[in-house]
């Protein structure tokens, strides 16, 4: 019989002091104060040293080969799967009457078990020493024995990590800013009229940062931007981030190589036009065999598939309308020469324990994909791939983008089991409980009231394929088999002070996983602030673009103070309660001047306020067609810009671009002074 598991206890290691014996007691239950005595010892090991490669949070072993030989298979054996804990490609399948070899590849400096398994038995061999270089055992599997040949060596041919290891931002971002500063100079001299340009070292890092909202978020993004474009501060901006449906703009924005240059209208006015159409289709019998297609050439490629891969899907043919072959990785050449500013895409990673979940952030820009929490990055030609302990094991061709704005914007897919329930009479099987559906309403909408008749066995094959396939992103972990340093709690990006926070439990951490879990930062904080507010980048003035429809417009603020407080990064200490009793605003600036390395956050939350009276700043509507036109509802329950609602009338999208782009200019007086202050507050 197995043994019951009376308790655990956690003990760090590290509180132990080599060659020395050190006894331990431990309460194990306080009612009747029984108590467990431990005597523990470390020892130097015997083996040669390793080299280790490092940045402080992660490390990485050298890379071993494993060839495993079966020189023998019982003839009424007719499948053995052997399965190597803690491997690359833990299973592997021999089939009888056949002489076969396979590879793994593992650390050597770990103990391991070797599991042999026939169809209907099994036995285990404990690796205790898989660094010898060759062995030979025999396994019984039922009624048979098996031969292996277990050799091993060093991996020579992968020494160089393939992935980056550092918290510095990569060589091609450094390059960028030093190009983008020139552009950024000439914008300040020319928005502060300046007899001369300002001193490279004084001009200020500025990011806009855009939050998700769906296609309330999309439209509202290109609205802004154009405001900001048409005075001149797009041109002092070094960075744009973008989570959930502000990541469509970005994505259209950058397939043209000098967009920060041209009328945004021009990017806009296609999907004004052609959305409700589109919309229409979404679902048709020519779409629904296109994913299906395009999902199956996915998987065949290698990658694996999920629900949220049609999700991009359909996105791409809302705002494309045709198959989108760009990659991010493409984007480069719109941020070669410093002509626009560098893109950032923003996801979580979801890491679940004891009910707590951790949003690790992870940052998507055309150079690099990576999770800075563990400064862990890969080339964005090279994310998907599949790698082990930093080494890349097998690549695989990049994805394209409309798979990438899937998990961007995923927690707006439940919006397409709403359109499924509208052709099948009921909510799929295969939509779990992982699908978070926010922001609904009682109101009807178009979701419910699609009248689409596609082919039945096709709404069969959709279901079939997603029986079994996940409702959350999963990609091929970067880190896998990566560990952690033993001194990673050190790092103000770990929370490892809460018991039972993930962050304490370093061997079941991200690294130890074999897929990141990749979802919409809506899921965690619904603006990509963070990821700027990190060291390597240090940003000076934070424009917030917020197009969140929450009851309170300073949610997503909220979100990112507690954030900043948790991991001891500075940013404005804003009194949240006051701002609530106050009028609302168009626009706030937050500024902590006691603590000068906080960024100044202009925050621009989404409302109409004085745009229902101006058509243009200190220009009053007249008569009732401009009335009309000033009429805006972004906050009522009969609001058309509810996030569930994907498509908008072109009248209805104008009008919120137009809201949009009001709220920059009508505030263009205190833009322009906060980056005077910006500039002029000293070097952080």
């Amino acid at each position: 019989m197995p043994d019951d598991l009376c308790f655990a206890i956690l003990f760090d290691v590290c509180n132990l002091t080599l060659d020395q014996k050190q006894t331990k007691m431990f309460a194990t239950n306080d009612e009747t104060n029984d108590k467990l005595w431990v005597e523990f010892e470390m020892v130097a090991s015997a083996e040669d040293p390793g080299m280790y490669l490092s940045n402080g949070v992660l490390t990485a072993a050298p890379l071993t080969i494993l060839d495993v030989t079966a020189n023998s298979i019982g003839t009424a054996i007719r499948k053995l799967i052997l399965m190597l804990r803690g491997a690359y490609r833990e299973k592997h399948e021999f089939t009888s009457g056949l002489i076969n070899s396979l590879r793994y590849y593992i650390n050597k400096d770990l103990e391991t078990e070797l599991s042999v398994q026939g169809e209907d038995t099994g036995h285990q061999i404990n690796l205790s020493h898989p660094a010898i270089a060759k062995q030979e055992v025999k396994v019984s599997v039922g009624k048979d024995v098996v031969d292996l040949e277990l050799k091993s060596e060093e991996c020579k041919s992968k020494n160089e990590l393939a992935v980056r290891l550092d918290f510095d931002v990569p060589s091609e971002e450094k390059s960028f800013l030093q190009k983008r500063k020139e552009v950024v100079v000439k914008a300040f001299q020319k928005l502060l009229g300046l007899s001369s340009p300002p001193e490279r070292e004084k001009v200020p890092l500025v990011g806009v940062v855009c939050s998700g909202g769906g296609t309330r978020a999309m439209t509202g993004t290109f609205g802004s931007l154009k405001g900001l474009q048409t005075l001149g501060i797009l041109d002092a901006v070094s960075y744009i981030t973008g989570v959930s449906g502000s990541t469509w703009a970005m994505s259209t924005l950058y397939q043209d190589p000098d967009w920060s240059h041209r009328d945004i209208t021009v990017f806009s006015e296609p999907m004004k036009k052609q959305m409700t159409e589109r919309y229409k289709s979404m679902l048709s019998t020519k779409q629904l065999r296109y994913y299906m297609k395009e999902m199956d050439e996915k998987e065949k490629k290698g990658f694996p598939v999920s629900y949220i891969d049609m999700w991009g899907l359909v996105i791409e043919h809302l705002i494309y309308g045709k198959k989108w072959d760009s990659t991010l990785s493409d984007q480069k050449r719109t941020v070669s020469e410093g002509q626009n500013p560098l893109p950032m895409y923003i996801a979580v990673n979801l890491k679940t324990r004891d009910g707590i979940t951790e949003s690790e952030w992870c940052e998507f820009t055309p150079y690099e994909v990576g999770l800075p929490k563990y400064g862990a990055f890969v080339p964005t030609e090279a994310f998907g791939s599949e790698y082990f302990l930093g080494r890349k094991i097998k690549s695989l061709p990049e994805m394209r983008l409309p798979f990438l704005i899937g998990m961007w914007s995923s927690v707006f897919s439940a919006n397409l089991s709403n359109l499924l329930d509208s052709l099948t009479g009921s909510t799929p099987s295969w939509i779990g409980g992982d699908v978070i559906r926010t922001e609904t309403d009682n109101q009807p909408s178009t979701l419910d009231t699609l009248m689409i008749k596609p082919a039945t066995d096709m709404i069969q094959r959709i279901t079939s394929l997603f029986t079994s396939r996940p409702i959350i992103s999963e990609v091929y972990n970067f880190m896998r088999g990566l560990s952690l340093h033993w001194n990673y709690n050190t790092k103000n990006s770990f929370t490892t002070g809460k018991e039972k926070h993930p962050d304490a439990f370093p061997n079941q951490m991200t690294p130890a996983d074999p897929t990141l879990k990749l979802v919409d930062a809506g899921f965690s904080c619904n603006i990509g602030i963070p990821p700027v507010l990190q060291d390597h980048r240090c940003m000076d003035l934070i424009l917030s673009l917020d197009y969140s429809w929450h009851q309170h417009h300073f949610t997503v603020l909220k979100e990112t103070k507690q954030y900043c407080v948790d991991h001891r990064i500075p940013f404005p200490d804003i009194d949240f309660s006051q701002l609530e009793k106050e009028p609302l605003k168009e626009v706030y600036v937050f500024e902590d001047k006691k603590h000068p390395k906080a960024p100044i956050v202009v925050h621009f939350p989404i409302v109409n306020l004085t745009f229902r009276d101006f058509k243009a700043p200190g220009v009053r509507r007249n008569g009732k067609d401009e009335m009309e036109l000033g009429k805006v509802d972004v906050s009522s329950d009969n609001s058309p810009y509810y996030t569930t609602n994907l498509a908008y009338k072109p009248e209805v999208f104008q009008k919120l671009m137009d809201l949009a782009y009001y709220n920059i200019l009508n505030n263009r007086d205190t833009l322009l002074s906060t980056l005077h202050r910006a500039m002029y507050r000293g070097q952080r």
